[in-house]
């Protein structure tokens, strides 16, 4: 069995009903989803949807350059009242939020990215969920954050993993979990693989990002939930284990982060 740990269903770029996804997904093994909220208005979508279907889950957040329409303290106060105070039995986790250096073609300036990040761990603290962290080109600023809350409790794990096997020691000794998609399939991401090497087995999960980052064999084309077989295949074949295997360990490693 699999559990796809994060992906975003629905989504305008699929070509496919959410029961098709699922449908597909199911015949390689998938079993659970979480689809993961990355604004306001996307959150309550994230909600409608694992109200909707059964083996969906969902998280909800503001991603690095989302709200920028608004204080950043207006932003918070929502996201907590109109989600965490009363939470959905299928809130599972705060994310994904963090930092993002990229040329995304409207951006939140870094001292303000660190903030809104800063603000929404606070908030995985408090209500005690797991933090879906997202991290591009910002490894010493997640660390920084991650390290100053981690003695209160704080958990979770560095989705779509892009660093060096430096960078996840860090990670792992502040007890957070790192996440492999399909990047890791990708010939300019050898880097990736001394990671999934050594990470832990009962310290890793799988996901898709769907429908982003699809797996190498189908590069360039809308990812989908059922891919995550392939990701869990390539983490076995670089550990020389059985796929069986990896899907074990994923599953429950997903399944006892975010309490499902």
């Amino acid at each position: 069995m699999l559990i796809d740990s994060h992906c975003h269903i629905p989504d305008k770029k699929y070509d496919k009903s959410i029961e098709d996804i699922l449908s597909e997904a199911k015949e390689v093994g998938v079993q659970k989803f979480i689809t993961i909220g990355t604004s306001l208005a996307n959150n309550k979508i994230a909600l409608q949807t694992a109200q909707k279907y059964p083996e969906i889950y969902f998280s909800v957040a503001i991603y690095p350059h989302e709200e920028l329409h608004q204080e950043i303290d207006v932003s918070i106060s929502q996201l907590e009242n109109e989600f965490l105070k009363n939470k959905h039995p299928k809130l599972i986790a705060v994310g994904e939020c963090g930092i993002d250096i990229s040329n995304h073609s409207e951006t939140r300036e870094l001292s303000l990215q660190k903030l809104l990040f800063e603000e929404q761990i606070k908030l995985a603290v408090k209500y005690d969920l797991p933090l879906i962290v997202h991290n591009r080109n910002g490894d010493e600023h997640v660390l920084e954050l991650l390290t100053k809350y981690a003695p209160l409790g704080l958990k979770g794990v560095i989705h779509c993993f892009d660093s060096t096997w430096e960078f996840a020691q860090k990670i792992l000794d502040l007890g957070f979990y790192i996440s492999f998609s399909g990047m890791i399939t990708y010939s300019k991401k050898d880097n990736l693989l001394e990671v999934v090497k050594n990470v832990p087995l009962d310290k890793f999960l799988v996901e898709t990002d769907a429908p982003y980052l699809a797996p190498q064999s189908y590069r360039g084309q809308i990812n989908y939930s059922k891919y995550v077989k392939i990701v869990a295949e390539k983490v076995a074949s670089i550990k020389n284990l059985s796929v069986e295997d990896i899907e074990q360990h994923s599953y429950e490693n997903t399944s006892k982060l975010f309490s499902l």
